[in-house]
């Protein structure tokens, strides 16, 4: 993973919206926000990736979904980003 994708991600999941309502979105909009690409390592996306995983307390709404190429998104799993990120 490339430093400063790490930072631009955790920067963003700190400061996003933190509005508890349900927002409608699709997959379309989220990959297109992020070019198309791999918010972890800049790739090509193929997956949608919960920042902060569901199991551990995350939502699945936009706020905490990113485009993730497949090696990132199954490397990460269910960790958080500091986890995963400290495993390198």
């Amino acid at each position: 993973m490339i430093p400063a994708h790490y930072a631009a991600v955790a920067n963003w999941f700190q400061t996003r919206d933190r509005g508890g309502s349900r927002v409608s979105y699709s997959r379309k909009e989220i990959f297109a926000r992020w070019g198309h690409r791999c918010c972890y390592c800049d790739g090509p996306a193929e997956h949608l990736d919960h920042v902060q995983p569901v199991s551990r307390g995350g939502v699945d709404e936009p706020r905490n979904l990113v485009p993730a190429c497949s090696a990132c998104n199954l490397s990460k799993a269910d960790h958080t980003l500091a986890e995963w990120a400290a495993s390198f």
